[in-house]
């Protein structure tokens, strides 16, 4: 279990975690919480993907 805790600590801290819940798409954090952020940034790594 203590294994498990300290990868959670790296991870948290190599993404740079700072608050939850904090949401990622393509490695990229979200930069404010909210539906609509999410629903913009979402769109535009697929509208990414889609070149």
């Amino acid at each position: 279990m203590r294994s498990v805790l300290e990868q959670d600590v790296e991870n948290v801290n190599a993404l740079g975690v700072n608050k939850t819940p904090t949401f990622f798409v393509n490695g990229q954090a979200l930069p404010s919480f909210g539906a609509e952020q999410l629903a913009e940034l979402v769109a535009e790594e697929v509208a990414n993907a889609k070149k």
